[in-house]
């Protein structure tokens, strides 16, 4: 039947046709050619509702790997829409983590390799932004970077610090780790110990037995908790591969924020043939956040937008620019629970080892990606530092039908679309009352002149090409 499904495609059948041939035959094959084909004539919503018809068909066959593709195509294609307006956060401050603040999240990077300069207090005035955390790497056996955490003192930032082991049997209850412990301590700033992360992936020397990294996790934490009240243990896998990331963690008792990493970046493993420019930056996120923020706030430890790959060689700033204006939106909208996210200023080309000098992170190496990150962190919800009563002043709430807005209030919208470059327009009561080119934030502030009572909010994508790629209708109730 997959041969039989292709075959209509490949001659050039209607999607009528096709869509005629699903019914009469719904396999799952039959669907994913039908998919393929709302793809070719642009029908890019049915596109993503086929795909993740497939995906599920797949799924319940016993093949989760066709299922994972099929459910990224699905994600590729499709248009959703979320309104939300800005409210002031309250709530009980009981129950945080060590150093999760109410509401907002940390602002932090890594410049150790950063060639426009690796001092925290010039890199926060060249971006604009002073940043609550800068992150550092260890090797388990260094001492303590007592002068780097006396910099970030002078500067008001806290320290991430991803301390590897070389092996596991390497790490004992001993003068060095007590030692380390103290020190940590004696630095008077926040410390966020990221130890032993991506602990998932075979590329790491303490991937393979689940028992007795968790062992040792939970030892690194005892020895941190009686000697360095202020370190934070971080558990922080890597976004793949997805499978075993269950098997290493270590409890919730010893885990105090859930970490991951990941990049976005323009070919998947430089590979010309797996072009990754469709995949939004956020969606990473979705396997940590979904089983962990329930009982953690997530800090993604590393990430970055490659601007220059080693497929081709070739600057492309916009897509780093649309990248950074996606991810740093759509946290304060659909993961408020991440409380910190950290970039890593890396020219892997320059500075990484051999086999993996793939793509340029840097920030200043292209002055249009410094520009895009300078203006997606410049808001209140991205805090510039670490301390116990650290919080925004707002976020953004989810818009419905029963919520009553104000003149002046802060309306926004996440959008997540096929088109990378939207025209994304604001009407209400037909009137077009704001409109924005382009991905990241789309905020505006409801007109003054808005009469009371209930109103129809409107939103409307659409393409390069002009087609309506999606749009969403929400009655509010405006009053005082």
């Amino acid at each position: 039947m997959l041969v039989a499904s292709l075959g209509f495609l490949l001659t050039g059948q209607s999607v009528a046709s096709l869509e005629a041939a699903v019914k009469r035959h719904p396999m799952a094959a039959n669907v994913r050619a039908l998919a393929d084909a709302y793809v070719a004539a642009g029908q890019y919503q049915k596109a993503s509702e086929a795909f993740s018809r497939a995906a599920a068909m797949y799924g319940k066959m016993g093949d989760p790997n066709a299922a994972k593709v099929l459910s990224g195509y699905s994600d590729r294609y499709r248009t959703s829409i979320g309104l939300f307006v800005d409210r002031p956060v309250s709530g009980d401050k009981n129950g945080l983590a060590k150093f999760e603040p109410l509401a907002g999240c940390y602002l932090g990077a890594n410049i150790e390799r950063d060639d426009e300069t690796r001092d925290p207090a010039q890199f926060n005035e060249r971006i604009g932004k002073h940043h609550a955390i800068f992150f550092m790497y260890r090797k388990y056996g260094v001492e303590f970077p007592k002068e780097y955490a006396r910099t970030l003192r002078e500067a008001r930032c806290a320290l991430q610090l991803a301390f590897e082991p070389s092996n596991l049997d390497e790490v004992q209850d001993d003068r060095y780790l007590r030692g380390f412990a103290e020190d940590a301590r004696q630095s008077g700033i926040p410390v966020f110990l990221r130890y032993a992360s991506e602990m998932n992936g075979d590329w790491t020397p303490y991937h393979g037995d689940p028992a007795k990294y968790i062992q040792k996790f939970r030892l690194v934490a005892k020895v941190m908790r009686e000697t360095a009240p202020n370190v934070a243990m971080v558990w922080c896998p890597n976004e793949i591969p997805q499978e075993p990331i269950a098997s290493y963690y270590p409890g919730p008792d010893a885990v105090d924020w859930v970490g991951v990493n990941f990049y976005s970046v323009i070919f998947n493993d430089a590979d010309r043939s797996r072009g990754a420019e469709w995949r939004r930056p956020e969606d990473a996120l979705d396997y940590i956040y979904k089983r962990y923020s329930g009982r953690h706030p997530i800090m993604v430890g590393e990430w970055a937008a490659s601007h220059r790959s080693v497929v081709d060689n070739k600057e492309r700033p916009d897509f780093a620019a649309n990248k950074i204006a996606e991810f740093y939106s759509s946290i304060p909208r659909i993961y408020p629970r991440v409380k910190a996210v950290s970039w890593l200023s890396f020219d892997t080309f320059k500075y990484a080892g051999q086999g993996r000098q793939l793509n340029d992170y840097s920030l200043f190496n292209n002055p249009k990606v410094a520009e895009a990150y300078s203006a997606a962190v410049d808001q209140p919800y991205y805090l510039d530092e670490v301390r116990e009563s650290a919080s925004a002043a707002s976020r953004p709430s989810s818009v419905g039908p029963s919520s009553r807005l104000e003149a002046q209030d802060l309306v926004s919208a996440y959008m997540r679309s096929y088109e990378h470059s939207p025209l994304t327009t604001f009407y209400l009561d037909k009137a077009p009352i704001a409109k924005f080119y382009g991905a990241g934030d789309c905020e505006f502030h409801l007109p003054r002149w808005c009469p009371l009572g209930l109103h129809a909010l409107r939103v409307e994508v659409r393409d390069t090409a002009g087609r309506l790629a999606g749009s969403a209708n929400v009655p509010v109730f405006i009053g005082k």
